[in-house]
């Protein structure tokens, strides 16, 4: 199987959340890691069928009327269904629309606002090279997915606008590069970034780049906010969706770009990279949307610190693998609400009162779970055990049809 440089840089991000063992032991070995250092070990308890820390078996107050939409994929699996779960839940409950796919695909999703509808990617056509084998597709409750375009990157995510207008990454391999001695050459692509019609999935290129990686960092001011990885460059880009207009913000960055989240109320983008000099550090770094000056925040060791602008102010990230997620510049106060593992942010609601993440730890199943934005309160997300979960975001209950 052959992956071009698109693939290979996502995949890279992609193995935080991949699964291989029961919920169980993923808690077990949790419990592990925070009995050697200076957390006790949490309590456990049980949602549904799957072990937990105590800390999500409550019901938050008034949890119930924020919900999430869930697609859960089974180790192999050649289908992903579509959950909509309360926050504060016990069970995730049975599946609303089943997406079949290739087996053991990579699912990646969003919620359209304002709608039941969920848009995904995942791995749909069989193919040696894997790099933009994914479709996107259309699911909503009690229908048949619809498959809305091909030519998809590989693992990649779908943007989808707070005016719901949709974008994916496409692209075409270039030719093999020719052996240079003992140098690993990438192969260079024809990368895209397209808009997907909802209703018809006719497609309308905004953007070529002509590189390794075109990837769809978040959308501000009405552009997309692009992060693009070509030979010898990295850079950060506005684009114009209706005039395919660029403008640089960041001209020059390490290719190591990841984990991207969006200030709106001050027009910054976060985002965790790689120290300029020193390849053993990891940053988290502030670049202002309309002058471009870039700001440090963190400084690390560890590639694991999963950046996201906090709703109201403030920024939620994992210092410690040891000691999980970490608030500051918050209200709200919050420090490991699981234990050890990295804790990545997926989704905020609508109404800026939940944050929906996962909670990762290596050969383990991800466990999905919300906070309360104001208070810091931590609420069980319910899914499917022994699954692979992927978070699309928040849905209003008077959008779910029944």
């Amino acid at each position: 199987m052959r992956l071009s440089s698109s693939a290979r840089f996502l995949l890279t991000r992609s193995r935080l959340s991949r699964i291989a063992l029961p919920g169980a032991l993923a808690i077990a070995a949790a419990a592990a890691l925070a009995g050697a250092g200076e957390r006790p070990a949490p309590a456990i308890a049980q949602v549904g069928r799957l072990l937990v820390p105590a800390a999500l078996a409550a019901p938050a107050t008034n949890a119930g009327a924020a919900q999430v939409a869930l697609l859960a994929t089974y180790p192999g699996a050649g289908r992903t269904t579509l959950h909509i779960v309360p926050v504060g839940g016990a069970k995730a409950g049975p599946a609303l629309a089943t997406l079949r796919h290739l087996g053991d695909a990579v699912v990646r999703a969003r919620v359209v606002p304002r709608t039941p509808i969920v848009v995904a990617t995942a791995d749909a056509r069989p193919s040696r090279d894997r790099s933009f084998n994914a479709s996107l597709f259309r699911i909503e409750p009690h229908a048949e997915p619809v498959t809305l375009c091909d030519g998809v990157v590989h693992a990649s995510r779908p943007l989808v606008t707070s005016d719901g207008r949709v974008f994916v990454s496409r692209g075409v391999a270039g030719p093999e590069p020719p052996p240079d001695g003992d140098l690993a050459r990438l192969r260079v692509d024809a990368l895209t970034i397209d808009e997907v019609d909802l209703a018809t999935g006719a497609t309308r290129t905004v953007h070529r780049h002509t590189g390794y990686l075109a990837f769809l960092a978040g959308a501000w001011g009405g552009k997309l906010v692009v992060y693009r990885v070509a030979p010898g460059s990295a850079d950060i880009v506005l684009v114009n969706p209706d005039t395919g207009a660029t403008r640089a913000i960041a001209p020059s960055i390490p290719p190591f770009a990841r984990d991207f989240s969006i200030d709106e109320a001050s027009g910054a983008l976060v985002y965790q990279g790689r120290h300029e000099v020193d390849p053993h550090t990891w940053v988290i770094d502030r670049l202002d949307l309309g002058t471009g000056k870039r700001a440090r925040i963190e400084t690390s060791a560890s590639n694991g610190l999963a950046p996201h602008v906090w709703p109201g102010g403030g920024l939620a990230y994992t210092p410690d693998r040891s000691k999980g997620l970490v608030l500051v510049g918050a209200r709200a106060a919050v420090r490991g609400p699981l234990g050890a593992g990295v804790d990545a942010v997926q989704a905020v609601s609508p109404d800026a009162a939940w944050v929906a993440a996962l909670h990762t730890n290596p050969s383990a199943f991800p466990v999905p779970f919300a906070i309360r934005a104001e208070s810091g309160e931590v609420a069980a997300i319910p899914a499917p055990p022994g699954a692979r979960v992927a978070v699309a975001g928040f849905v209003a209950a008077k959008e779910v049809p029944r």
